[in-house]
């Protein structure tokens, strides 16, 4: 079972840029299934289902992988292909940079480049003039499917030295963690993944085969799957996870099952953008959103699930968590 969820910043961009092609807002949201009273404040969230479900309603409609965030359009197949043109070469570095060419001929929306600066590799992206995001979000996305894609491509996940950002840090930075589990720098002269050299030199392990399977999944699906996600918050999460309707392990015990320190542990995770009671908050919230979104719990068993004992103590904590009532997510019928 599935348990995470997307915040609102990256619907907004969804959302605008589908008004901005000409399609109307209430509709979208209704053939989605999102209700409008579950997207409402900013620090509102929507389960990962529905923002994949939104984001290949407006694919197939728009006819545009990008979901019409770029000044010109990327008709679906167009991330297929760049794939399978890359898939056979040898090394990363030359997968990426095959990449960045196939890129360069069909696209004059984003400019890509893949550079190597003595241990350090930097792979680039920038929106040329015209984009309809506004705020970029959508380069955030590429560089996030990038890395996905990349750690895919090599078999193990790519850990990222920092996060350049060119926009000023913004009121909800913190939701890039969502993203990259990296420091993010912003107000930077690009956009750009920085990560160790050695990464561009380890050779490409998946097949033709494998990619047929990976290629299911739409390329602005990958930036909500964790499926090949590493990270440290990551194996946090699975670890107590299944722990959320009581206590979950203490700090200390978490450390020792991974081998920390609690200083390291600490540092780490500090690191990634993260601390324990964060995470231990996001698994409450995200399981809460996931029950009430499905309607199948009443509302004092969906405050008991994730270790409420009381409903009222579970309202207010959902309402710091996300901005609005529990009552927004409950499912409508027949909806």
């Amino acid at each position: 079972m599935e348990i995470s969820t997307v915040p609102i910043h990256y619907v907004d961009a969804l959302l605008q840029a589908a008004q901005q092609r000409g399609l109307d807002r209430d509709r979208v949201l209704k053939q989605t299934g999102i209700d409008t009273a579950s997207i409402e404040g900013d620090k509102a969230r929507i389960p990962s289902a529905s923002f994949r479900q939104l984001s290949e309603y407006l694919t197939l409609e728009l006819e545009d992988e990008t979901c019409g965030m770029l000044a010109q359009r990327s008709k679906p197949g167009t991330f297929a292909m760049m794939c399978n043109a890359s898939i056979n070469c040898p090394t990363l570095g030359q997968f990426l940079q095959r990449c960045v060419e196939f890129n360069g001929l069909v696209s004059d929306s984003v400019e890509l480049s893949i550079e190597r600066v003595d241990e350090h590799a930097h792979y680039s992206i920038s929106a040329q003039p015209g984009t309809v995001d506004q705020n970029e979000l959508i380069i955030m996305i590429l560089l996030s499917i990038t890395h996905r894609l990349s750690s895919w491509a090599i078999g193990q996940t790519i850990i990222l030295d920092k996060v350049n950002i060119t926009r000023e840090r913004p009121s909800y930075a913190h939701e890039y963690n969502f993203l990259f589990m990296a420091p993010i720098q912003f107000g930077q002269n690009n956009n750009s993944l920085s990560f160790a050299a050695k990464y561009l030199d380890m050779p490409v392990v998946r097949t033709e085969q494998e990619l047929e399977q990976f290629l299911a999944t739409p390329s602005i699906h990958l930036m909500t799957s964790h499926d090949s996600d590493r990270s440290l918050v990551s194996k946090i999460r699975e670890l107590i996870k299944r722990d959320v309707s009581g206590q979950f392990p203490e700090f200390e015990a978490v450390a020792k099952t991974l081998h920390l320190t609690t200083a390291t542990l600490r540092r780490r995770l500090r690191a990634e953008g993260s601390s324990y009671q964060q995470l231990k908050d996001d698994i409450r919230r995200d399981t809460a959103i996931h029950h009430l979104s499905r309607g199948t719990l009443s509302m004092e068993q969906v405050a008991e699930s994730v270790g409420f004992s009381e409903p009222t103590s579970f309202f207010r904590a959902f309402k710091r968590w996300t901005g609005v009532t529990p009552r927004a997510y409950i499912a409508k019928p027949g909806g």
